[in-house]
């Protein structure tokens, strides 16, 4: 994300394993595209940062870095020497963003999760249920993908606000609070029923067409709404159209009726030409499709980063063989 706003990204990884992302999915005949796509356009530096040495390197990288981020435990960086009370002594302008799964502090801080868990503790995941009212983990990670928004986010304000302090701060980001803040939308209702926009409403949903394929309809507002129901020739549908109630399962099945009559160019054509928040339901690209820039391979550019760095082939040879660096 970052880089795609034009940052220049070094991602600092453990030389031999480096991002276990990379070990986990590069032999995944579904996921093992994800590793390019994550990795485009940044550069990878193998850095072995328990060792003295390395941390070296890597406090040299921070005097000329804006933003340090990062996504251990908590405390792993005080253990390691680099906190930000030790990387503002070398640099009072980085801005650090510390990603966590539940924070800093608290009894459970410490403690690993993933996006499921998160989604739980949430209350989102309670929001997610099928037809039988079964709860149902989505098929992609929401939460990683809202908390890295939202760290994106907080650092450019950090970086905002440092435009005016000349100092730089440390940034709290957690996968719950990010679960959290979105969870916050749909508070006081705890009820079971279907929501209007999961199934409480026909005017919002997903509907098959004559040839197999699905629209979505996302006719929300009353105007929108009567637009559709002229088109489709059911303006009496239209006429409750401020109240939100659900038509009634006859209702339902008569529109998935009308849907299934035409073909799904002929029904976005009618949604294009009628305004009527009409569109195809598309497949996720190919990986291949979604890589637009280089990915690198481990350590490929740890010399040019360690030369920019003032470290001479000499200097550069020896943290080589004493495996603190890796990469060419």
């Amino acid at each position: 994300m970052l880089t795609d706003l034009g940052a220049r990204v070094i991602k600092v990884e453990q030389p031999g394993v480096g991002d276990y992302y990379r070990a986990i999915l590069k032999d995944s005949p579904l996921l093992g595209g994800q590793v390019d796509i994550i990795n485009q356009g940044k550069e990878s530096l193998a850095l072995d940062l328990k060792a003295r040495e390395g941390r070296g390197v890597f406090l040299r990288l921070v005097r000329k870095a804006d933003v340090v981020l990062e996504n251990f435990r908590p405390g792993v960086l005080k253990k390691l020497s680099l906190s930000y009370a030790h990387l503002r002594r070398v640099n009072p302008r980085i801005v650090l963003c510390s990603v966590t799964g539940l924070g800093q502090k608290g009894r459970d801080a410490a403690l690993a999760g993933h996006d499921v868990n998160y989604l739980g503790l949430s209350g989102l995941l309670a929001r997610n249920r099928d037809e039988e009212g079964r709860m149902v983990v989505p098929d992609f990670q929401v939460i990683d993908l809202a908390a890295g928004y939202d760290a994106a986010l907080r650092i450019a304000a950090a970086l905002r606000l440092r435009d005016k302090t000349d100092t730089g701060c440390w940034i709290d980001c957690s996968m719950l609070g990010a679960g959290q803040a979105m969870a916050r939308l749909y508070s006081g209702d705890r009820s079971k029923k279907k929501s209007p926009v999961a199934g409480g409403l026909i005017r919002y949903g997903i509907y098959e067409t004559s040839d197999g394929r699905y629209v979505t309809l996302g006719a929300l507002e009353p105007k929108f709404w009567q637009k559709f129901c002229e088109v489709i020739g059911r303006p009496d549908w239209g006429r409750a159209a401020a109240s939100y109630e659900f038509l009634g399962e006859g209702a339902l099945h008569d529109l998935r009726e009308i849907f299934r009559g035409k073909t799904l160019r002929a029904w976005t054509s009618l949604g294009r030409s009628h305004d009527l928040c009409l569109f195809a339901v598309e497949d996720v690209p190919a990986w291949e499709e979604a890589v637009q820039r280089p990915t690198p391979k481990l350590g490929q550019q740890t010399q040019k980063i360690l030369s920019s760095l003032g470290y001479n082939k000499k200097e550069v040879e020896l943290l080589r063989r004493k495996g603190i660096i890796e990469g060419s």
